[in-house]
């Protein structure tokens, strides 16, 4: 943290360009624009879109204009929220790295081997960016202002699977910011998600209970194929109570997957979901990693969806069996 600080502090006269994996969430979208705040010239780009709720979450605080799709030349510096390395920026990750400007990594996912230099701040102690983002603004004696409270919220709680992975850490955080921002923690949590669509909600539904559904060992695991957002319904099928589901969704353009598993789990499993879709990711042509209990993994090999997403299930039923005390 203290390396952190200084290379913040000694960048904020810089022009500095901040940014986020592609599709860029809550966690992502609010730490990139509660971190600008901190320098005098900072401009916030997306690599390609944001998701609806981060829209939401811009829109209700007035900073709908805040986040541009053009990378702007002359930057000093680009500082990369909630990714670790610039493949999960698509297209305009490379022309970051063409460009020679100097990088800054921060980010609390399981770290990737791949990738260009650059200075990485990786902690995945931390259950978002966000909260990283908020104790050094601190440590910098930076003013945090209530938008910027509100942003740093919707990150943490966004990224927190309902409080599950939540450590003191993320309490005294949340506590914190509901004072600056002079919020109810419920507030936070309902006002900020856009209402789904009836068909969006049906699909999901649909998707979780066409799924398959296996007890192993001790433990209930849910998979299967969903007709849009893996990520969605995986969502779903863990609130259900199960421990863990795996799904995966074709695009026109890419398959996507992803998995979800309850911490409780994680530690009695020894599992990083993070690692293991780092490894399917090439079986999809493309990247995977994330959290111990939320990971994704994408690419353009559309065909290899199902095998990708079964490769999953298989490893992680070995390691349901293992902790059961029986054979795979």
């Amino acid at each position: 943290m203290q390396e952190l600080r200084g290379l913040l502090e000694s960048s904020r006269g810089k022009r500095v360009v901040i940014t986020f994996h592609t599709i860029g969430d809550r966690d992502a979208v609010g730490s990139a624009v509660a971190l600008s705040s901190y320098f005098t010239d900072a401009t916030v780009v997306t690599p390609n879109f944001i998701t609806s709720n981060a829209k939401h979450m811009l829109s209700v605080l007035g900073l709908g204009g805040k986040v541009t799709g053009k990378l702007p030349a002359g930057a000093e510096l680009v500082i990369v929220c909630d990714a670790n390395n610039t493949y999960a920026l698509a297209s305009m990750g490379q022309k970051i790295v063409e460009r020679g400007t100097e990088l800054l990594f921060i980010d609390h996912h399981a770290l990737h081997d791949n990738g260009p230099a650059g200075s990485i701040f990786n902690d995945e102690g931390y259950n978002s960016t966000a909260s990283i983002v908020y104790d050094v603004l601190k440590s910098l004696g930076a003013q945090v202002s209530k938008k910027t409270a509100v942003l740093l919220l919707n990150g943490i709680v966004a990224d927190s699977a309902d409080l599950q992975n939540a450590s003191s850490l993320t309490f005294r955080q949340i506590a914190e910011l509901l004072e600056i921002a002079d919020m109810q923690f419920s507030f936070v949590v309902q006002h900020f998600k856009t209402e789904v669509p009836l068909a969006n909600k049906y699909r999901v539904i649909k998707d979780v209970f066409s799924a398959n559904v296996e007890t192993v060992g001790k433990y209930l695991l849910v998979y299967g194929t969903a007709s849009e957002h893996a990520n969605v319904v995986a969502d779903a099928a863990l609130r259900l109570d199960c421990d863990a589901s795996v799904f995966w969704a074709v695009s026109s353009s890419e398959a996507s997957l992803s998995a979800r598993l309850r911490a409780q789990c994680s530690d009695e499993l020894h599992v990083h979901l993070g690692v293991i879709m780092e490894g399917i990711g090439p079986m999809l042509g493309g990247e995977g990693g994330g959290h111990a209990c939320a990971a994704g993994a994408y690419g353009p090999k559309r065909e290899s969806a199902t095998e990708a997403g079964m490769e999953a299930v298989r490893q992680i039923k070995e390691k349901m069996l293992s902790s059961s005390g029986k054979v795979a």
